[in-house]
């Protein structure tokens, strides 16, 4: 016999392990983007922190009862297995292995014991040790929270949706603050001052502020996309008789919910903040993101050319009161920035060949740049390459580079076909299919942003693009799948009177 006091404080921690991960996601969601998405090393650490402990606690705790037939171990196994190696960089090993494995590197640590007069026999491969260890934290972390994502979609039917709501929400919200800098440099970006008249949001470093904004509008089309109800639009009524367009239009009006324009209007300013960022990159990857969406979305062509009119008739109207004279002159000067940034590429190639198996080590461009670009001045350093893929390439070495490369393209081939294959049933699976498609659309112009700047180094940036492949994920789940554990089992109890 169990007390009616044990049986309140059982559903009590019930109540808790079901409705906790999702509180704490949702906060992960909200908060990151605030303090400079996290650029800091103590506020990443924080967050970090939160994951691990918080959801990884939980997936431990709930073990028993999670779904994890439908997670995709076997498509983790390479991030496993970079963490290894980015550990295994980190990892002090006997000098002679050193100059062998990578004789650039020994080079260079020889040359500083014969200038220090030392005898240092150990030493690691990577320029950075510290930083490829954070990294190696950091991935863990992402990794645990697309299991805890993908475990949560799955339970809570409602969940998804939240997700939707927060991250238009952050959208709209950083969107306006970047706005509002255009308006009023002298706000800057929190105690920060502006540099330049550009939107920033609460990101101190402009492309990154628009590969978040290229994440969060396609998610708020998406929100305003599910809150619809077909019904009203259909092209017939109860009797089977064809109404005009006229009438079409006006029954869908009236049934219209108050939060599908509301997202709209969330998309379109995020839209403008991704111009007003003055990033070619962003405003490129925009117009990828644009034209994926108008192909993929199941949604007749009709109603994408007036969606397409309503956007560009609110972005031209916005945007001349803004002034778009600095977006065309942005890109008048691209040719001199475009020879510039390949400039960079080339003079950082020979990183790459003289570190090609083994890497330098995550975050160590900026310790060898000033050694391998010599034809820029002296006084100028640069600490990124400008491209995420060449400099992930120079840090992990071409073997493994590859191997994460070649797990990115094959990920995105078989999960656009699996999307593009998906079957609509009822309205449930059309929501899913288009939040899915959604989310790979706006993955895909992130991972296309990521060839001319470096957003993959912000980590409110991968948490939202580790959210959109859980999403992603959830809406090429089998329907049978979906809320079998949506709630926690309960327990057997006989109550004490």
């Amino acid at each position: 016999m169990i007390s009616r006091n044990t049986a309140q404080d059982r559903k009590a921690v019930r109540i808790v392990l079901q409705y906790a991960p999702c509180v704490l996601v949702l906060f992960i969601i909200v908060t990151l983007p605030v303090l400079f998405g996290a650029v800091h090393p103590i506020v990443q650490a924080g967050y970090v922190a939160l994951i691990l402990v918080g959801l990884g606690g939980w997936l431990l705790f709930e073990l028993p009862a999670l779904p994890l037939s439908c997670i995709p171990w076997r498509w983790l196994l390479v991030p496993l297995g970079l963490i290894l190696y980015l550990a295994f960089q980190a990892a002090p090993l006997p000098l002679a292995l050193v100059r062998m494995l990578s004789p650039a590197r020994g080079e260079r640590v020889d040359m500083a014991n014969s200038l220090a007069h030392t005898d240092q026999t150990l030493a690691a491969l990577g320029e950075n040790g510290v930083a490829g260890l954070q990294a190696a934290v950091v991935a863990l972390a992402l990794i645990v929270l697309f299991v805890a994502l993908s475990s949560l979609l799955r339970r809570e039917q409602g969940f998804a949706t939240a997700i939707l709501y927060a991250v238009a929400s952050v959208g709209l919200l950083e969107g306006i603050y970047g706005l509002l800098q255009i308006m009023n440099p002298g706000i800057g970006i929190l105690w920060l001052p502006l540099k330049s008249q550009a939107a920033h949001g609460t990101i101190i470093y402009k492309n990154q502020y628009a590969a978040l904004m290229n994440i969060c509008w396609p998610m708020a089309v998406a929100a305003a996309l599910v809150a619809i109800d077909p019904s009203p639009g259909k092209a017939a009524d109860g009797q089977g008789n064809r109404m005009p367009a006229a009438r079409r239009l006006a029954r869908f009006l009236a049934n219209l919910r108050p939060q599908v324009p509301i997202f709209f209007f969330a998309a379109g300013i995020a839209i403008l903040a991704v111009l007003f960022s003055l990033s070619r990159g962003g405003i490129l990857s925009m117009l990828v993101v644009s034209i994926l969406l108008c192909i993929f979305l199941p949604l007749s062509w009709r109603l994408k050319l007036v969606a397409m009119t309503v956007f560009a008739a609110f972005i031209g109207a916005y945007g001349s009161l803004l002034g778009l004279e600095g977006i065309v002159a942005r890109f008048g000067g691209i040719e001199h920035s475009g020879s510039a940034r390949l400039q960079i590429y080339q003079a950082s190639l020979p990183m790459l060949f003289d570190h090609w198996l083994t890497g330098t080590g995550f975050d160590s461009f900026k310790l060898l740049s000033g050694v391998y670009l010599k034809e820029f001045p002296e006084k100028v350093l640069f600490d990124r390459v400008h491209s995420d893929y060449l400099e992930l390439a120079i840090e992990l070495g071409l073997p493994a580079a590859t191997l994460f490369f070649g797990w990115i393209a094959i990920g995105v081939v078989q999960t656009g076909r699996r999307l593009s294959g998906v079957r609509v049933a009822d309205d449930d699976a059309r929501k899913r299919q288009i939040v899915g498609t959604a989310a790979f659309c706006a993955l895909l112009g992130f991972l296309v942003h990521g060839t001319v700047d470096f957003g993959w180094r912000l980590l409110v940036n991968m948490v939202y693009a580790v959210t959109l492949l859980a999403l992603i994920s959830w809406a090429l789940t089998d329907p049978a799948e979906l809320g079998r554990d949506g709630q926690v089992a309960e327990l057997a109890e006989d109550e004490d009177e």
